[in-house]
């Protein structure tokens, strides 16, 4: 199977940089497959999980925000947060989630609100991606 490159960027610096034959996306549009010679897309990141095939098995990237850039079959894809799903640990997720909860009850302001809502977006997005919790299908 061919191959191309992809990169995947965070605020912290690079997450992942390597060859893959291929790699699955959440996108606002539901969820993408990349195989080399995917025609040129940019596209917006959803929250989720991103599945990447390579020669030493599969990797998963757990993200948050951002958009995805294929052009002449490399990708780059750049997140407002992404980690390597199995670094993520459960303890630290339900402190996040807890604290979320914990400040949107305590904060009116509309932004801080927004703001919360979305690091608990984020934190329940890392608990099923860091437990290995599937999505159901309707």
């Amino acid at each position: 199977m061919n191959k191309f490159e992809i990169e995947i960027l965070s605020p912290e610096g690079v997450v992942f940089k390597g060859e893959t034959a291929s790699v699955s996306f959440p996108t606002t549009r539901g969820t993408i497959t990349v195989l080399s010679g995917h025609t040129n897309l940019v596209t917006k990141l959803n929250s989720g999980e991103i599945i990447i095939e390579t020669t030493s098995g599969t990797k998963k990237i757990t993200v948050s925000g951002g958009f995805i850039e294929i052009v002449n079959n490399n990708v780059n894809v750049v997140a407002e947060f992404a980690a390597h799903s199995d670094e993520i640990s459960r303890q630290k997720i339900k402190q996040a989630i807890d604290h979320a909860k914990d400040m949107k009850s305590k904060r009116k302001e509309f932004i801080n609100i927004y703001v919360i809502e979305s690091q608990l977006k984020k934190s329940a997005v890392d608990l099923k991606s860091g437990l290995g919790i599937k999505r159901k299908k309707i």
